[in-house]
């Protein structure tokens, strides 16, 4: 419902497009953007402390 939220507030600011960014060990999260139609971009390496080391973030987004 949060996703939907920020979705119609975009739309509502006549915003073109929504970015994101999630942990490619978050395959719920993931999933999730998918179904709402959102792509991967790109990879942000090395973005997101991790518990061995670094973990990288996907940038995935909407055309809206």
């Amino acid at each position: 419902m949060l996703l939907e939220h920020f979705m119609r507030v975009a739309r509502a600011s006549d915003a073109a497009q929504l970015f994101l960014e999630v942990r490619p060990s978050n395959l719920a999260a993931r999933n999730l953007y998918v179904e709402f139609g959102f792509r991967e971009i790109t990879v942000r390496r090395g973005y997101y402390p991790a518990g061995r080391g670094r973990e990288d973030a996907i940038l995935m987004g909407i055309a809206l």
